[in-house]
């Protein structure tokens, strides 16, 4: 490995596993960590097809639930994921220190079932839910991670399900039987009766033991915990309900289990509220200061000189610097050039402007949601305006919403060499309702409309509410 990941610098290996090794890397363009996972490609063209088809299903998937998916890097051997970096601690470390309370057993509940039904919106079944693919962020809340063996439902029939670990493994997994969502249901049951008991409900003396997963009940978790630990009805029906061996007898979907997990946590003390960050603080790994590469001044980078004079005259020296490149880089040199000299011609010649308007910009938001305090309807039209003119080039705003102010006036009017082109117009929305917003933007051009929305959640970053906007934006030339 040279160093780099595509664009992405690599700063230290973080963990290796049977799928693959993770690393901790940089994003020099955004200023942030990633994780980057790189796998071997398969050796077939369909299953590289389809492996790819999964992480781009995957990518699809926006929630503060997940890891997100930045990036997919292919070389002809390997795959790389580049992935949101989360600070703190998996839940496989944070159970080898820490018996949870009920409390941060209901968070991490809660938050992987919400990640499992966006997964199932995609129709996508994650098929390793286990202890290391769960994070918990230093704000006190799990992203489900690692969708590195994950299927879509609609293709299960036809291929192989690549078997997970052990303690997230169905009945149906291990048999090498078609699987749907339910799978992943029985593999958060597991995780649900991990975090309570301390033990998994198919290991026998610490050893995964198939025939238990395959012909015996677990041992009842009300015997298991017994009377020192608060475990309510409610919470120990539905374990039971997802360690069903027939698929058919656990919950269909997220639904029930979701509403039961919140119904406990309403129970609870409002103190309880922040227990999973204060009892996962301990684990949380050590961020240290190399983790992030020094900022070394703009102009001592690539564009940074030698101060020693040469002899002779400038073009002597600009000879001497050229004969001393090997004969692909002068070849792509005078390609560079040659291409720069066509574009500033062609600049020269003839340049297009586009008229851009944008109607009144609608925002609604109830009073219980706090977006972020930068969102506003300046700050939708702003962040649009400036993906347009990366889009489009010359951009001319008129109209009441969005204008610029004109700063350079032409004594005989506007040159003469600009053609401008058709209008577009903009509507921009954002309704936020319960929790979660919905961005709508619509382009009508020439007779013709196009729309396309992103979902937000109030909790995510500034920068993830400015990708979805220019993601949204750039669909609509799409």
């Amino acid at each position: 490995m040279d160093g780099f990941v595509g664009p992405y610098r690599i700063l230290r290996l973080l963990n290796r596993g049977g799928q693959g090794s993770v690393y901790l890397g940089y994003d020099k363009r955004l200023h942030r960590r990633v994780a980057i996972k790189i796998y071997q490609l398969p050796p077939t063209r369909k299953a590289r097809k389809q492996l790819l088809r999964e992480a781009r299903a995957v990518a699809s998937i926006q929630s503060p639930k997940v890891v997100q998916i930045h990036d997919v890097i292919q070389s002809d051997t390997h795959l790389a994921l580049v992935m949101e970096y989360v600070s703190g601690c998996s839940l496989e470390e944070f159970l080898a220190q820490v018996r949870p309370s009920l409390a941060s057993v209901l968070v991490i509940g809660t938050d992987i079932a919400g990640a499992l039904a966006l997964a199932r919106q995609q129709h996508i079944v994650h098929g390793d839910v286990k202890p290391g693919n769960v994070l918990i962020g230093t704000n006190g809340r799990a992203k489900l991670a690692d969708f590195g063996i994950s299927r879509t439902t609609t293709e299960r029939s036809a291929l192989q399900w690549r078997s997970g670990s052990t303690s997230a493994l169905s009945p149906e997994q291990l048999l090498g039987q078609p699987v749907d969502e339910r799978a992943d249901l029985f593999a958060l049951g597991c995780l649900l009766y991990l975090m309570m008991s301390g033990q998994h409900p198919f290991y026998n003396k610490g050893k995964f033991d198939p025939q238990l997963l395959l012909a015996c009940a677990p041992q009842p978790i009300q015997e298991v915990v017994g009377g020192e630990v608060e475990l309510p009805d409610q919470l120990a029906d539905l374990i039971a309900a997802l360690l069903q061996k027939e698929p058919s007898r656990r919950p269909a979907n997220t639904r029930r289990v979701r509403r039961v997990l919140r119904a406990v946590m309403r129970s609870l003390p409002v103190s309880t509220a922040n227990n999973l960050q204060r009892e996962a603080l301990p684990c949380f790994r050590p961020e240290s200061p190399e983790d992030i590469p020094p900022l070394i001044p703009e102009g001592l980078g690539q564009q940074g000189r030698s101060a020693l004079e040469y002899s002779g005259s400038w073009t002597a020296m600009l000879r001497q610097r050229v004969n001393a490149l090997r004969w692909q880089s002068r070849a792509a040199l005078a390609f560079a050039v040659l291409a720069v000299s066509a574009v500033l011609l062609t600049r020269t010649l003839y340049a297009t402007v586009t008229p851009v308007r944008f109607a009144q910009p609608y925002f609604t938001s109830s009073t219980r949601l706090q977006v972020p305090q930068e969102i506003s309807r300046t700050w939708l039209v702003n962040e649009v305006k400036s993906v347009l003119r990366n889009h489009l080039g010359n951009v001319r705003v008129a109209g009441p919403v969005g204008a610029d102010p004109r700063t350079v006036f032409y004594s005989g009017g506007e040159p003469s060499n600009w053609n401008e082109s058709s209008e577009q117009v903009f509507h921009i929305a954002l309704r936020c309702v319960e929790e979660l917003c919905v961005f709508s933007i619509s382009r009508d051009h020439k007779g013709a409309s196009f729309t396309r929305q992103g979902v937000l959640f109030p909790d995510m970053s500034l920068q993830q509410w400015r990708e979805i906007v220019r993601e949204s934006t750039l669909a609509l030339y799409k």
